[in-house]
């Protein structure tokens, strides 16, 4: 069972404007917990503590929050908000899970080796960045690795091949490609491409 990062929350009674804005010039991010067939509570946390779990636990984490009510929810990041141009925190959602019923998410994708294909002169030809999987809360990974490192031209990868952690299954159909590699063109290639493509789209006008 995955470590369960965990946070300290105020439980917004108050959600005026007012409120708001006095929280945020305190240090707090604003959110909610949404909660199957029950009312969502509105809360306050500390972001730069948001910020560090975030950090050490990835957006996939179970998060044990505690109220200053004494009430303690289990949850997920839904949703964060950021704000350009420095991609600030500015709302997150959450929603509670039970530890013993499966959910669904989607795991971002991580290459090993990627380097020793390109020194190749081969490219990966990335057709998913996430891939969508269920399992219980706390053992949804944060990313799931692919190793590339002795592929060749032609190769390819399906979600079939992917190796998931222990207890997390694929929700999306086993044949599904994740990755195929590819010739990489050069310079001179791309050029005589482009070349080729608006002549094509010349004679057709």
């Amino acid at each position: 069972m995955a470590e369960t990062a965990k946070l300290d929350i105020n439980i917004r009674p108050d959600v005026s404007k007012v409120e708001r804005k006095r929280l945020r010039r305190e240090g707090y991010l604003l959110g909610n917990i949404s909660r199957k067939g029950m009312d969502s509570v509105a809360i306050a946390v500390k972001l730069e503590e948001f910020h560090r779990a975030l950090k050490n636990y990835g957006r996939n984490a179970v998060f044990t929050l505690s109220g200053d009510d004494n009430t303690n929810y289990n949850v997920m990041v839904k949703d964060v908000v950021v704000t350009p141009p420095a991609y600030d925190f500015i709302h997150v959602d959450f929603h509670e899970v039970s530890l013993t019923e499966t959910v669904k998410a989607d795991v971002a994708i991580r290459f090993v080796g990627a380097e020793f294909v390109e020194a190749k002169r081969l490219i990966i030809n990335r057709l998913m960045d996430v891939i969508p999987v269920k399992g219980l809360p706390q053992d949804i990974p944060d990313d799931i690795t692919i190793e590339v490192t002795k592929m060749e031209l032609g190769d390819s990868v399906s979600i079939a091949d992917v190796k998931f952690p222990e207890g997390i299954t694929p929700d999306i159909e086993t044949d599904q490609m994740v990755l195929t590699i590819n010739e990489a063109k050069t310079q001179a290639e791309e050029t005589k491409s482009e070349t080729v493509e608006t002549e094509s789209e010349t004679e057709t006008v």
